[in-house]
């Protein structure tokens, strides 16, 4: 698996929790408004002021939260580019590397190949000269 896939399912992975988290909040929030509202009905000697205030300050935690959902989407939103680009320019410097290590390992294996040739021509010349000098003497 490359890494840009398993970075990707890890982001995935951790969006999906945070969202259940979100979702379960959501859940609980509404269950207690509704019985905030049961309990309300059945106080007769409360005023309409203050209920109304209790029910506004129940939109405003409605209101926060719907806000911080779509702060943490945005976030993940921007986060998953980042990771991805990251991940990407990951793989193409890895490739790159390889690539020029190939590269460098060729022309070793040139210069060796050459340096092995020259020595062997060096050789050859040095006992055809030692050949030479000791068939003249």
């Amino acid at each position: 698996m490359d890494q840009k896939a398993m970075i990707k399912q890890a982001f995935d992975f951790h969006k999906a929790a945070l969202d259940n988290a979100y979702r379960n909040l959501v859940a609980i929030q509404d269950q207690a408004e509704k019985s905030v509202g049961l309990f309300l009905d059945r106080i007769p000697w409360m005023p309409e002021k203050s209920r109304q205030i209790i029910m506004e300050w129940g939109n405003l935690y409605k209101k926060g939260r719907d806000d911080l959902k779509r702060v943490m989407d945005d976030g993940y939103d921007k986060m998953e580019s980042y990771l991805i680009s990251a991940a990407e320019a990951t793989q193409r410097a890895s490739s790159q590397a390889q690539e020029a290590g190939q590269r460098a390992a060729q022309q070793a294996r040139q210069t060796t190949r050459r340096t092995s040739q020259q020595t062997s021509r060096t050789a050859t010349k040095a006992r055809k000269a030692a050949a030479k000098s000791t068939g003249k003497s």
